[in-house]
């Protein structure tokens, strides 16, 4: 039986945030709900789980991919 591979291309992080910022959600529920509503809107390029696609090339938390500001 063969066994087929497949091999997604995430957009480079910078890149994919600007496009999370660009939506003004305001939390990884939001974020999430989107993703889930909109598959048409979000490009295949964007992960749904930024966490896990970037986790070691940018990623620090879903405040700084959605541009929230907070007080830590």
């Amino acid at each position: 039986m063969k066994q087929y591979t497949f091999e997604m291309k995430f957009r480079e992080f910078n890149s994919a945030r600007k496009f999370a910022r660009s939506l003004k959600l305001k939390n990884k529920k939001e974020w999430d709900e989107w993703c889930e509503d909109n598959p048409s809107l979000k490009p295949q390029d964007i992960p749904m789980l930024p966490n896990v696609a970037y986790k070691n090339i940018g990623w620090i938390d879903y405040d700084d991919w959605l541009g929230i500001k907070t007080n830590k």
